[in-house]
């Protein structure tokens, strides 16, 4: 799970803790990061496009009734 403060967002932070994680994942030899978000994280969708995620609609998923996932991937 990946949150920024409220305080602290529209600071980079949110951008600086995905890139992170890709190069984390490049170095541990993985070679693509899925991520699941919330149907309402607008913001959070507009980082992930603007970082080189795109849309895996086939993945998409509820983890319990009435919460909607949405997934983005993106080759690291």
């Amino acid at each position: 799970m990946l949150v920024v403060d409220p305080a602290a967002q529209g600071r980079g932070v949110g951008a600086a803790l995905v890139s992170a994680c890709l190069e984390r994942a490049r170095r541990a030899g993985k070679r693509r990061v899925v991520i699941s978000t919330g149907t309402r994280m607008t913001a959070a969708h507009r980082l992930y496009e603007r970082l080189g995620f795109t849309r895996l609609p086939e993945r998409d998923w509820s983890p319990v009734p009435g919460i909607d996932l949405l997934v983005y991937t993106r080759d690291v």
